[in-house]
């Protein structure tokens, strides 16, 4: 062997002709594994709280890609029909969890984006299907899955209202990942005007500052309590004498779960900040007091339930506990007049505003409100009219709504009476509903005004489980698992 030849044999690879990877002979038997595409992210410019439209308008604007490689970058189901656009509404037609290692933000986070998980919600019905944007956060590069719903009308970082078109051209802007957003990704595709104040690398989302950033979260935890309240059928999407599918306007505008939220809007306009929520929990028969102040249900009173005779649902059950609610309602009116706190509103303290809540004077009495809306919330009433006159006349509505689903929620023990227990879990409801209506007066102290209804506080967030069988929240799934920790954990009420 020359010399020549062994350096030859020994040389170093990046002097050798031969120094491709496949031309080893090691490599050459191997199989090739394609490299998977990498994609430009930068996970500091999205919050925990922004919207899978804003996220991916951000992305394309960095990685200019086509609507094919957009499509496959984004991890869009085989079985989604792209060519029309993708509502970017619900998560279902995205695997979240590749999509959320291309975005390179937490899974949590990203399925916050949207506002609900499945087109099957009901309460998919009460976002809008064009963009609902604050000009403020918009001109930073930020938008809130929030301002996606018709019931919030302001925007709580900068306290302005929200718009649906166009600055520019007031044109709307589809809320839909199609190629109009992959040719002009956070502008708009009619005009091609940008909603950004400057380019869009230099942002830094300057609006949500962690200061400025309290301020939304809690009205996104308190929309989410209400929506969770209402989020329990499937949309309508068959018409019922025809049986033919309805188009996504038409499901819109016949289902009632915008008008069901729309109070929320009043709440924006009246008060800086949400009403605390009710901690739904479940509470066993053997850990509530056992002093019953009512008589049995199979001895009922009808002196105090004329309208018994008239509602053949109104069975001696229904008797035994509006009987127990009368005479709490009689206890906290005597309190209050120990107190000498008024029991009513005078005239000229409040009047009734269209999305049937009651707006009530500052200046009120905050036992007087907490007693309002705690009889509103158990009568379902919705005016003081109807409060006061309808008495003799009509149920108590929350009370039978309590009654039709609270046994299939709560436990009871097989050696205790079936009337007992029930009596039981009433009165620890009436005192539950009593303490969250003084708390959220409470907190309405600041505002400069009181609003009393029982959308406020329904008496099916008592027996509503947050948690269903699958350990997932009944909410729609905008939350993200800080939000849910929130929400499982509100501050506790205080007995005044």
């Amino acid at each position: 062997m020359t010399p020549l030849t062994s350096q030859a044999m020994y040389a170093p690879e990046i002097s050798s002709p031969r120094t491709d990877p496949a031309n080893l002979p090691w490599m050459r038997e191997q199989p090739h594994w394609a490299q998977l595409p990498t994609y430009t992210a930068r996970p500091a410019w999205t919050y925990p709280l922004e919207s899978a439209w804003s996220r991916l308008s951000k992305f394309q604007t960095l990685n200019c890609l086509s609507w094919q490689q957009l499509t496959e970058a984004l991890s869009v189901l085989r079985t989604t029909n792209a060519e029309c656009g993708i509502d970017l509404r619900a998560s279902d037609a995205f695997d979240i969890p590749t999509l959320a290692r291309t975005l390179r933000v937490p899974h949590a986070d990203l399925q916050s984006a949207f506002c609900v998980q499945s087109n099957h919600e009901v309460v998919l019905d009460a976002a809008s299907q064009s963009l609902r944007f604050c000009q403020s956060c918009a001109e930073t590069g930020f938008h809130a899955t929030l301002f996606q719903f018709a019931a919030i009308t302001y925007c709580p970082i900068h306290h302005r209202a929200l718009r649906d078109t166009c600055f520019n051209c007031a044109r709307s802007i589809p809320y839909r990942l199609d190629v109009a957003l992959m040719q002009h990704p956070y502008a708009c595709p009619t005009c091609a005007t940008s909603l950004l104040a400057g380019p869009l690398h230099y942002q830094r989302c300057a609006a949500l500052a962690p200061r400025t950033f309290d301020r939304l979260r809690p009205w996104h935890e308190y929309f989410a309590w209400c929506a969770g309240l209402v989020n329990l059928d499937s949309r309508r999407q068959r018409d019922i004498s025809s049986g033919q599918y309805l188009s996504n306007d038409a499901i819109q505008r016949s289902s009632p779960a915008q008008d069901r939220l729309a109070f929320i809007g009043d709440l924006q306009r009246y008060l800086c900040n949400p009403p605390p929520v009710l901690r739904s929990d479940r509470v066993h028969i053997d850990a509530l007091p056992r002093d019953l102040s009512g008589p049995p249900a199979s001895a009922p009173h009808i002196s105090g339930c004329v309208y018994a005779r008239r509602w053949p649902n109104f069975d001696a059950s229904c008797i035994a506990l509006n009987t127990l609610y009368r005479r709490a309602k009689s206890a906290h009116l005597r309190r209050l007049m120990r107190q000498n706190v008024p029991a009513t509103l005078s005239p000229g303290a409040f009047r009734q505003l269209p999305s049937r809540v009651l707006l009530i004077d500052g200046e009120s009495a905050m036992l007087t409100v907490a007693m309002v809306g705690w009889r509103m919330s158990w009568e379902r009433r919705f005016s003081l009219q109807t409060l006061t006159r309808c008495v003799r006349s009509y149920p108590p509505f929350g009370l039978l709504e309590w009654l039709a689903f609270m046994p299939a929620c709560y436990q009871v023990p097989r050696d205790a009476a079936p009337n007992e227990a029930l009596l039981q879990y009433f009165k620890n409801d009436l005192a539950r509903t009593w303490n969250a209506w003084c708390l959220m007066a409470a907190s309405m102290r600041n505002s400069g005004s009181y609003i009393a209804s029982p959308l406020l506080l329904p008496t099916r967030a008592l027996w509503i489980d947050p948690l269903d069988r699958s350990g997932t929240f009944l909410v729609p799934h905008f939350l993200s698992e800080k939000d849910s920790t929130l929400l499982r954990d509100p501050p506790q009420p205080i007995v005044l």
